[in-house]
């Protein structure tokens, strides 16, 4: 994002997909095609999301997972290697 390894923001009551599209809002339709699939607008199954160093699949309300002051959130899209 920009060169960016990390970033604070401020924000009152905001879910993790809600923070994602925050995200696309400001960085654009590149950082959007990373995280969303553009036929379903759903997360990308190969994108990782931690939060607090557990994966969002892990919580209970998933991306609908309120965030709370000082969590850290990390973003790690997929890969492709050989």
């Amino acid at each position: 994002m920009r060169g960016q390894e990390s970033f604070k923001i401020n924000v009152d009551k905001i879910t993790i997909r809600e923070l994602l599209r925050m995200l696309c809002e400001e960085f654009g339709e590149d950082l959007k095609q990373e995280l969303f699939n553009h036929k379903t607008d759903e997360v990308h199954d190969m994108l990782k999301i931690l939060v607090n160093g557990r994966h969002y699949t892990t919580l209970s309300n998933r991306l609908e997972t309120q965030l709370q002051n000082n969590d850290v959130i990390a973003l790690f899209p997929s890969i492709a290697g050989g």
